[in-house]
């Protein structure tokens, strides 16, 4: 019987504490491995859709099917960190010819400020169909290092041939645009050879048939056409005809957008909407066409005599017979229909007095519009007014011009300030009809507000580009 010496027992426990060891190693690599995964850090994607129409009484719009789809996809790549920001971006009624969107502009300020860092689409159309705003916009979020991320496209990234594929896209979606155009120019032409109605607003005295969408008389209103061409016929003003109206209680044309449901019309009548009604030749059974007439298939209310005669009258009723206004005459006001009445909100009018050779120049409120009369007492010296708004412009910070609205919003308004700085007076008098959309002043706070056209900026920036700085160079002293 042979003696034990112990070194199987040994061994073993030997094994032992090495397996233990490993088995310890291994727990602490697989927990190290989920604290990597779970430090990976989160992809916030924004979703953005957008469609031309507003259809309000549909139960499901374009925007919420284009955006269920969208948050869909965002889901499907939850394992990869992928969470929605929980907001929307929509832009209903919004053509993609354009980025003046309010959507996108919230969407692009995001960008801006660092706050997402991906955008979904459901095609690269919804997002723009223009070729150069889709360049720009593709720029903007690589310098913020934003993904963009194509539903129906997942497959495309930031290779040199995704980016190459991704401007053909946006040069098909630009052709796409231009085919829709060229396609309804040449559907108005047929309508025009027919005598058929184009579109726009159904004048007084009509209703549209649903089938045909042509006029066809409403017999109640024509009545009144009728009795308004024989009172003028008769002598009397369209002030006088508006006011018989009104005391009979005769109202406008009441209308409902299909679209947006907006309810405009149905008030009392206004001397300019009378001589409107006389002037307009679908009374004849013919269309207005670009200062010319042509022949409507719809019936006329009123013989073509009592409408020659009725238009004799209203042209011998004019005191003078000046021909249109010249360039230069219209560049005396250069505010013209722009600025706001601070008590009714309407358009104010432009007003004039000689006294010898001083000719004084006001912006007055004489509107009617409403079937209201003007208010009393308001006005402004015309040439004060304009160079109050020429100094705001100066300095864009006074001007009611959101800064936030998109990054390069303010980049536009540096520009346009450093330009127009360069300037002389009557250069930006003459200039101001382009930059300016509308001005607005608080009796309360004396406080005078000026809207700017964004467009008419980018266009006066891009005629008007800031001159480089000279560089010095010195002169080199002879010995």
């Amino acid at each position: 019987m042979k003696k034990s010496t112990g070194r199987t027992g040994g061994d073993r426990h030997r094994k032992r504490d090495v397996a233990r060891r490993a088995a310890s190693a291994k727990r602490r690599a697989g927990s190290a491995a989920r604290r990597g995964r779970s430090k990976k850090p989160i992809v916030r994607c924004a979703i953005y859709t957008r469609q031309s129409t507003s259809a309000q009484n549909r139960v499901l719009s374009s925007c919420d099917a284009q955006f269920g789809t969208c948050h869909d996809y965002v889901r499907a790549q939850a394992d990869s960190f992928w969470r929605w920001i929980g907001r929307r971006f929509d832009d209903v009624g919004e053509s993609g010819a354009s980025i003046d969107r309010p959507a996108l502009r919230r969407l692009l300020e995001h960008v801006h400020n660092g706050d997402i860092d991906a955008i979904v689409v459901y095609r690269l159309d919804r997002l723009t169909r223009s070729l150069l705003d889709s360049v720009a916009i593709l720029n903007t979020l690589r310098e913020a290092s934003v993904k963009l991320l194509i539903v129906t496209a997942p497959e495309l990234g930031s290779a040199a041939t995704d980016k190459l594929l991704l401007n053909m896209m946006a040069t098909f979606a630009e052709f796409e645009r231009d085919m829709i155009r060229s396609r309804l120019a040449d559907a108005r032409e047929a309508l025009k050879q027919h005598g058929r109605r184009l579109g726009g607003r159904v004048p007084y005295g009509y209703d549209t048939d649903p089938r045909t969408k042509q006029f066809v008389i409403n017999f109640d209103e024509a009545r009144r056409v009728e009795a308004m061409f024989e009172l003028a016929l008769g002598g009397m003003l369209p002030s006088d005809i508006a006011a018989e109206a009104n005391r009979l209680g005769w109202r406008t044309k009441q209308t409902v957008a299909q679209r947006s449901r907006k309810v405009s019309g149905g008030g009392p009548w206004t001397p300019r909407q009378v001589l409107a009604v006389l002037r307009n030749p679908v009374y004849v059974g013919r269309f207005a066409d670009e200062g010319r007439t042509r022949h409507g298939q719809h019936d006329a209310i009123v013989p073509f005599e009592v409408f020659d005669q009725v238009q004799d009258r209203l042209d011998a009723r004019r005191t003078s017979t000046r021909p249109r206004r010249s360039k230069e005459e219209v560049r005396q006001w250069p505010l013209r229909g722009r600025i706001a009445c601070p008590r009714c909100g309407r358009t104010m009018s432009t007003h004039s007095t000689c006294h010898g050779n001083i000719t004084y120049r006001h912006y007055r409120c004489r509107s009617h519009a409403g079937g209201r009369p003007p208010c009393k007492g308001v006005g402004f010296p015309a040439y004060e007014i304009e160079k109050c708004v020429v100094c705001m412009l100066a300095d864009p910070e006074l001007a009611d011009a959101p800064l936030d609205v998109a990054p390069g919003y303010r980049l536009l308004l540096r520009r346009f300030q450093i330009a127009w700085d360069l300037l002389d007076l009557h250069v930006q008098m003459r200039l101001l009809p382009q930059v300016v959309e509308r001005i607005e002043y608080s009796e309360s706070t004396y406080d005078l507000t000026v809207h700017v056209d964004r467009e008419g900026l980018a266009r006066f920036v891009k005629d008007n580009p800031p001159a480089p700085k000279a560089r010095k160079t010195r002169k080199r002293k002879r010995r």
